[in-house]
Order: C-alpha cells, then structure tokens, then sequence
C-alpha cells in the first residue's frame, strides 16, 4: 500500500515530505523494528543501517543526503519484502539518491557511484544499448582513472565474457527521447 505524495512537495518542504513526493512512500508509516536492516545484505557496509537512515527522513534531518548507506543499496527489496508496514526503503533510497546529487549531498565515498550512474544512462541513452568495454572506457575517463582494470581487458574478450562494441539498436533511442510517462488514474 503507498503513500499518496504531498502535492506540490518543493525544495522548501520538510524532508520527509520531498522524499514521500519523489518515492510514492509514507516514511511516518516505519515504526523502528529494523527488519529492513537485519535482512539487508548490505547493511554492515555503510555509515548507518538502513532503518536509521528512514528514521533521519522521518524526523527531516538533512543528515540522509549525506549519508553512505542510500548508495551502498542494491535495490534488492529484501527490506520491503520484511516490511512488516510494507515500506519500500528502496524506493525511499532511489529518492534520497536523486535529491543528494540534484543539491550536490553525495558524500565522497559516493562519486564513483554517482559517475557510474551517470555514464550508464548516457551510454543507454545514446546508443540504445549498451557494451561493457565502452561502459568501462568511459567510466574510467570520467573518473580519471583510463587505465583502471585495463589488464583484465585481454582475458575478458579471450573467454568471451565481454564483446567489442556493436552498433545501436534502430529507433530505440528516438523511442526513449519521446516516450511519454503512463498516465495515473
């Protein structure tokens, strides 16, 4: 069950109202059980548990845009699937992800993440698809770093686990510039 967002929820709002706009999430529906944390294959890696994370939204400490852990996520759904309030925290990190790089939040340990994010929505966007050896190359320049994991290169093609880049896919990225957002009823 989702939250109807807040209409007209601005950068001015409270936090936990921007992220309930950009999510379709309630963050006020956790009651703390840490369920979400406990089942999260990435939880120990991060600067705080996922649970407490939801908490700063929920109490709009601005400390969530700055925070590791919204990055770390794999979208796994693990926490909405133990949910026992049917939050989904991933939906609610996907928003927080958003925010922090639209006010320039992401922490440090963060950029790479963010660079890669980046690339892989423009590579998609230009091309209609996308190859690994030109995903990496990019990546690379963009963080400048052009010869990180280069020496694995070689053996990759060898075993046939990467391919040379190939053409585009007809009309895919034309489709992707004018598709249009299903209507909500």
């Amino acid at each position: 069950m989702s939250h109807t967002p807040p209409a007209g929820a601005t950068a001015a709002s409270p936090l936990h109202e921007r992220i309930a706009a950009a999510s379709g999430e309630n963050p006020a529906r956790c009651y703390q059980c840490g369920r979400c944390s406990a089942g999260c294959p990435v939880a120990d890696e991060g600067d705080c548990q996922p649970h407490q994370v939801l908490r700063l939204v929920q109490l709009d400490d601005e400390a969530a845009l700055h925070a590791l852990q919204p990055w770390l996520c794999v979208s796994c759904n693990t926490c909405a699937t133990r949910c026992p309030q049917q939050v989904d925290l991933s939906a609610i990190m996907d928003a927080l992800r958003v925010e922090a790089i639209e006010r320039g939040t992401a922490p440090a340990a963060a950029r790479e993440v963010v660079a890669f994010n980046q690339v892989f929505v423009e590579r998609v966007a230009a091309r209609g698809r996308l190859n690994e050896g030109e995903l990496g190359a990019h990546f690379n320049l963009r963080v400048h770093a052009p010869f990180k994991n280069l020496t694995a290169l070689p053996g990759m093609l060898v075993r046939g686990k990467m391919r040379p880049p190939g053409g585009s896919i007809a009309g895919a990225v034309e489709a992707m510039r004018t598709r249009k957002e299903p209507q909500q009823p």
